[in-house]
């Protein structure tokens, strides 16, 4: 059985639902809103490890703890330095603590932004250099988890996309744009790897039935930039769309650093597993037909 700390948030949701598709034994928690009557209330700021599983699971310990939960606005870390810290570090390497005296293995997911974005497609064996604070925090945990515990995953992640209509996605917020006929405004020349949602739900199943450790890049191969794939969005979907606009980093007002050029090169844990990822052609036909269907 596997406990999925954040399982409401968009990754978290997937991949309990993945769990449960596949016949595989899951609880999952919420926070703010639970979309599954089964979920359980957890704080990852106060609330205990020890306690969740004493209370609901008794002596039938997950496999895994896999922490979805976190504050992922990087403006919004920034500006409450304080609340970001207590959730995505202190709240998270406590529940890792406790997983770890219990015998649970930790799974983190992690992010692009543990590296500085002057490059792209970085691999396993690049040396992170956070510009964010945001990054900062994904590192710390990061070097927590190689430092004290023995079983552990780390997933760093791209871009997590839906191929359904509807999902809180990049997708959903061009189409949101173009509905209300506004500017799409995309950082020049920034990019980064594409991932369909529920391949790194498989991808990290079929990681913890395999037995690995470490850390890993969960990213495909789809590379592109915002201004391109806001392009073949509205093309795709609309037809076209003339207000996609590419600007210059001077040109936005944001509270800490952007990246340009990310992107992970997935292909190590890919080649382990066997997987193959969706390209971006099959996320948007896949896509399309589920906007035809609800939009």
């Amino acid at each position: 059985m596997y406990l999925i700390i954040g399982a409401s948030g968009f990754i978290g949701s997937h991949l309990y639902s993945y769990c449960k598709r596949n016949g595989i034994h899951v609880a999952g928690t919420y926070y703010s809103h639970s979309f599954v009557k089964e979920w359980i209330r957890f704080d990852l700021c106060q609330d205990d490890f020890g306690s969740i599983c004493q209370n609901y699971f008794k002596e039938n310990l997950p496999k895994a703890v896999i922490v979805c939960g976190a504050n992922a606005n990087i403006d919004n870390c920034k500006r409450d330095e304080y609340g970001s810290r207590l959730l995505n570090v202190e709240g998270t390497r406590r529940i890792f603590e406790q997983a770890a005296e219990m015998g649970v293995k930790s799974v983190f997911l992690s992010s692009e932004a543990v590296f500085d974005g002057y490059r792209g497609m970085y691999r396993e064996e690049d040396v992170p250099n956070p510009l964010t604070l945001y990054g900062r925090q994904k590192l710390q945990i990061e070097e927590y988890m190689a430092g004290r515990l023995d079983e552990y995953l780390i997933f760093r992640l791209s871009r997590a996309v839906g191929s359904s209509f509807g999902e809180k996605d990049i997708f959903h917020e061009f189409y949101n744009r173009i509905i209300c006929q506004k500017e799409i405004i995309c950082l020049k020349e920034q990019s980064f790897c594409l991932t369909e949602v529920d391949d790194i739900a498989c991808t990290i199943i079929r990681a913890l039935e395999s037995g690995i450790n470490g850390v890993y890049h969960l990213a495909s191969n789809n590379y592109i930039t915002r201004f391109d794939l806001a392009n073949i969005y509205a093309k795709k979907i609309f037809g076209g769309y003339g207000k996609i606009l590419e600007m210059e980093y001077e040109n936005f007002k944001f509270l800490d650093h952007r990246h340009i050029h990310g992107g992970l090169r997935g292909d190590r844990l890919a080649g382990l597993l066997g997987m193959k990822y969706m390209d971006i052609e099959t996320i948007l036909d896949r896509y399309k037909r589920s906007y035809r269907r609800n939009g």
